[in-house]
């Protein structure tokens, strides 16, 4: 039988130890069936993936979580495919649904299914709970080792920015999957919750100045987060209140690269969103989309005042010769043009080589993520 050495505390000595893994292991397993969804979860050498599962999963529970499909199915469905008795079932899932280990949700008839987690976005985020520094730490290992291989260099990228309308030259047509406020009106369910990535931080004492609760979530069917253990349902008009808030804060907007049915608007900083930092700390140019627009700077009315270049978490954007100037790496998010006094930067279309148009929705992403990274996720739906 195959065997897989990796390292595990000894809680004992306090002290790595290695220990061999056989391919029955239900950390392996699950670790396996995390890296055939789409988004993916890397392999690292010395088994700290598995020890970040070890973390979060008993192993009756990793077990189970490896036997779940993306698309979900009905406790019924799901005992009688897995052949356990009911009643164990219902414990097990009752207890994993409140660790965050998996997704409970309402399909579009009214049933309750549950279903796999991806790792990223996904499992990591449900822990936001549970979150210790040792958990935190553990994670950070497993980042700084995988450096966001698979989920952010595979293509196509799980983020999109969103640019801030309000910025855009007006006589510009605007798509509504470019569109924070589109995604939000089309929505049926919305919800806010803490930002898991600035949550992370604060426990290692690198708290950023931004707001924690601008997490939007979104859903095509009516209610769906009323199981949530983590967000807390909101209507429509308070969604947009808290866009406005991440606006004003200076966060970026994010959302699923895709054009229709979006599960979230993430309001993102660099210092904290693993994403963003992926790209500037891991040198990960597919982290993420750029939006399909970029700053133009009319000189005339520039005043060189600077508040623009202190908004830009990106640091695009300098002062010379008394003028903004922005280089190629703006990401189109429009943040600096709200703090400008003159009305000087303005949001317009990239070159047409560079506009980019998402998956139709999250089905045909799915697909074209599976089909480039050659894995076959069919037997997870």
């Amino acid at each position: 039988m195959f065997k897989f050495t990796s390292l595990v505390l000894n809680q004992e000595t306090n002290s790595m130890t290695e220990v061999n893994r056989s391919t029955d292991d239900p950390y392996l397993l699950l670790a396996e069936t995390l890296n055939t969804v789409p988004m993916g979860f890397p392999t690292v050498e010395d088994g700290t993936h598995l020890r970040v599962l070890e973390y979060i999963f008993e192993p009756e529970e990793a077990l189970l979580a490896s036997k779940l499909k993306l698309t979900g199915e009905t406790k019924e469905k799901l005992a009688k495919r897995i052949k356990m008795p009911l009643d164990q079932l219902e414990k097990m899932l009752k207890i994993m649904y409140k660790k965050g280990q998996l997704r409970k949700f309402i399909d579009k008839k009214g049933v309750i299914k549950y279903g796999l987690f991806p790792f990223v976005p996904g499992i990591y985020e449900e822990q936001i709970k549970r979150l210790d520094v040792e958990l935190v730490e553990l994670i950070e290992e497993y980042l700084l080792k995988s450096k966001g291989d698979i989920v952010f260099t595979s293509d196509p990228p799980i983020f999109r920015v969103l640019p801030i309308n309000k910025v855009i030259k007006t006589e510009l047509v605007i798509h509504p999957y470019a569109q924070a406020e589109s995604i939000l009106r089309n929505a049926k369910s919305w919800g806010i919750r803490d930002c898991t990535c600035r949550s992370a931080q604060a426990l290692l004492g690198n708290e950023c100045k931004y707001p924690k609760s601008v997490c939007i979530e979104l859903s095509e069917i009516e209610g769906d987060f009323q199981f949530s253990n983590t967000t807390k349902p909101i209507t429509m008009e308070q969604a947009f209140l808290y866009l406005k808030e991440a606006q004003e804060a200076g966060l970026i907007h994010t959302s699923m690269n895709i054009q229709s049915q979006h599960p979230y608007i993430c309001n993102c900083c660099t210092c904290c969103c693993n994403v963003f930092r992926a790209l500037l700390e891991f040198d990960k140019p597919n982290a993420f989309v750029k939006s399909n627009y970029e700053i133009s700077i009319n000189q005339e009315l520039c005043s060189g005042c600077g508040e623009c270049v202190e908004q830009c978490q990106f640091k695009v954007l300098d002062i010379n010769d008394g003028i903004c100037v922005a280089n190629e790496n703006c990401i189109g998010c429009g943040v600096c043009a709200l703090v400008c006094p003159e009305d000087a930067l303005k949001l317009v279309p990239r070159p047409k080589k560079e506009i980019t148009k998402p998956a139709k929705n999250l089905i045909a992403w799915f697909l074209k993520r599976a089909w480039n990274r050659k894995k076959n996720p069919m037997k997870l739906i």
